[in-house]
């Protein structure tokens, strides 16, 4: 909670709610014009909407309705209640695929903004504490990169958990909240540490960070949230790996 105070502290600073803001008023744009716009097309289009698997779906919705439905007394019920949770899990779904969206568009956004962020709480914070971070950028990104194409290889195999009520929503917070944290803490730490002092802390086991980075990854839930989160979550990492930088460098001296 520590972490977490900080980084609220920090909005304060008017260099900090600059760079909170961009992603913000960025990602609304990019969102609204290119995100949206362009899924609303596909999922509308007959590539979709005349595929084969939706057509075999809809014939199997309406044979199953005339079936249950014929059930005396409670086949309306069955229907209903059926209706109801398709209609809460579908919603529910649709929240969290349209906050990922939005979290990615803040994502990269912020990710040209890291190093500012960085300086901005090194000066105010850690002015005595030397960083020279390690590794490149496209390395960080070829990095990313794979470990995305691990979750969607995760999430194409796991695709039956995902019409099983609750247990759906949890896998697929948890798939979100593996990659968030893993580019964050690979892009701060990167423009922080050294190499052997990062693979020491960036274990996703490493509590007190990671328990930060889920409180912020659970609020961008909200698509408004999180095009927040990405910033608050670099300020939050910014604060840690500075402390232990910080630690570091005075058992070495």
């Amino acid at each position: 909670m520590n972490l977490l105070w900080k980084t609220l502290l920090d909005l304060k600073e008017p260099a900090i709610l600059i760079r909170l803001f961009i992603p913000f008023a960025v990602g609304l744009v990019m969102v609204s014009l290119l995100g949206y716009g362009l899924f609303g097309l596909f999922f509308t289009s007959d590539l979709v909407t005349q595929s084969p698997m939706v057509q075999d779906y809809q014939s199997w919705e309406a044979q199953a309705e005339t079936t249950i439905g014929t059930i005396p007394l409670i086949g309306g019920m069955i229907l209903w209640f059926i209706g109801l949770s398709i209609a809460i899990i579908a919603g529910v779904i649709g929240v969290i695929l349209s906050s990922y969206l939005v979290l990615i568009f803040a994502m990269i956004i912020t990710g040209f903004m890291t190093d500012s962020i960085v300086k901005v709480i090194h000066d105010k914070h850690y002015p005595d504490t030397d960083y020279k971070g390690h590794g490149s950028m496209l390395g960080m990104l070829w990095k990313v990169i794979k470990f995305a194409l691990l979750m969607l290889l995760l999430l194409i195999i796991t695709l039956p958990l995902l019409f099983i009520p609750l247990i759906n929503i949890v896998w697929f917070w948890l798939i979100g909240f593996l990659f968030f944290r893993y580019s964050v803490v690979l892009d701060v730490g990167q423009v922080i540490l050294p190499e052997a002092l990062f693979q020491k802390l960036k274990g996703v086991t490493n509590w007190e960070p990671s328990g930060v980075v889920a409180i912020l990854f659970g609020l961008s839930v909200f698509p408004v949230i999180s095009l927040f989160a990405p910033v608050l979550a670099v300020i939050a990492l910014s604060h840690y790996y500075f402390e232990q930088l910080s630690l570091e460098s005075d058992q070495i001296s």
